[in-house]
């Protein structure tokens, strides 16, 4: 396993990127930014954007969905489904397993919806069990479920929690920005109404891009509301007709982000979902392992820790130090602790591109910077941990 430090010379602007998103984008995908400008509704682009609709489909798993591609972000997904699919006099429950569950209720409360939420410990799943529970006493439109909370790092069973939603005929929305393109997910298997995701974290592109998969009975609900949806740009039933036809005009797109998402879904299918998926599993266990090997403890539970990010504590009052000692010294960003634990934790990213080389000069960096903390630390004890891993 081949380590890369700061002393081989490298370009302080070539680190190695393992925050939570953006992530490392492949060469092949930055290259076709820097390709001639294209006219927005030119037949090159168009046709670029149709197959970016059919790759779309192709990474959510699904043959019956309806894919929604626009400029923007995740929040840019997120507030445009909130915006068009729910009413003022509906009512959403939201599963708050951290800072970006939360988000969804400030959506809500920003367009007078009336919401609920479900809290549960930070670092901990959300429990079917005491979802059922509140389904049965009380009636939503929707219920909000984060697949992978990048501030608690917790990977929520998303098939367990939208099958009680089903069962009990409310809207299913998931949050998986932090998910699609690295955990399994299959859109058709899971039974949701709508999954959501963003073009610079396990996708492995540039940001710029919300990405929206809308299943049969979403598009129903949004063609047949009541009200007026309150905004032309997040107004999901324009935007249907420019995914039907992408030569008509809504608003001008982020040219070169779509064509570089293209590339980048293009790579995707060439390594296969299930071998990226498989990928991102070994890697976050090796991540695991080499954190777990320094005696380090995890921010989320065991058995719902994230396959493309990881939150893990270190010595108190250590955390913004070790940060910025890990990219000094050894060209690693990393993300510190969210909220309370921004002093005694870190998050790593370890999505997309990330592969062997990264994790061993991040977690050998960090072996290297906790033992001048405490000498019980052995050089090679990560090395030990992750070699029958990642072989």
């Amino acid at each position: 396993m081949n380590i890369v430090s700061k002393e081989d010379n490298r370009d302080p602007y070539d680190s190695f990127l393992m925050v939570p998103g953006p992530t490392v984008v492949d060469p092949r995908v930055r290259n076709v930014m820097s390709n001639n400008q294209m006219g927005h509704l030119s037949e090159e682009f168009t046709d670029d954007f149709n197959k970016l609709l059919v790759l779309s489909k192709q990474l959510f798993g699904t043959d019956t969905g309806s894919p929604f591609i626009i400029t923007g972000s995740g929040t840019i997904a997120m507030e445009a489904t909130v915006l068009s699919l729910l009413e003022q006099n509906n009512k959403g429950l939201i599963l708050d397993t951290g800072y970006f569950a939360q988000r969804f209720g400030q959506m809500l409360d920003c367009y007078s919806i009336d919401s609920n939420t479900l809290s549960f410990n930070f670092g901990s799943h959300a429990d079917p069990d005491v979802l059922k529970t509140e389904l049965k006493k009380n009636k939503y439109d929707a219920v909000f479920i984060t697949h992978v909370d990048t501030s608690s790092t917790v990977m929520n069973n998303i098939y367990e929690l939208v099958k009680v939603v089903k069962d009990n005929n409310s809207l299913a929305i998931v949050d998986s920005v932090c998910g699609v393109g690295g955990c399994e997910l299959n859109f058709d298997k899971l039974g949701a109404d709508v999954v959501l995701t963003t073009s610079q974290k396990a996708i492995g592109s540039v940001p710029g891009a919300g990405l929206m998969m809308l299943s049969q009975n979403a598009i129903e609900l949004l063609e047949n509301r009541k009200s007026i949806i309150p905004s032309y740009y997040l107004n999901l039933k324009k935007w249907k007709a420019h995914m039907d036809n992408p030569k008509t005009y809504v608003a001008t797109p982020a040219i070169q982000v779509m064509v570089a998402l293209k590339t980048a879904l293009e790579m995707i299918m060439e390594e296969g979902l299930e071998n990226r998926w498989n990928r991102h599993k070994n890697v976050a266990n090796a991540i695991h392992a080499g954190i777990e090997s320094l005696g380090l403890d995890f921010v989320a539970e065991e058995n719902y820790r994230a396959y493309t990010v990881t939150g893990f504590h270190v010595p108190s009052g250590t955390s913004i130090q070790t940060q910025s000692e890990l990219k000094s010294r050894f060209n690693v960003e990393v993300a510190n602790g969210f909220g309370e634990m921004k002093n005694n934790a870190l998050r790593v990213g370890h999505m997309a591109n990330i592969g062997p080389n990264e994790v061993g000069c991040f977690l050998t960096g960090l072996e290297t910077i906790l033992s001048e903390y405490d000498d019980t630390i052995k050089k090679g004890t990560v090395i030990n941990a992750i070699s029958q891993i990642l072989k």
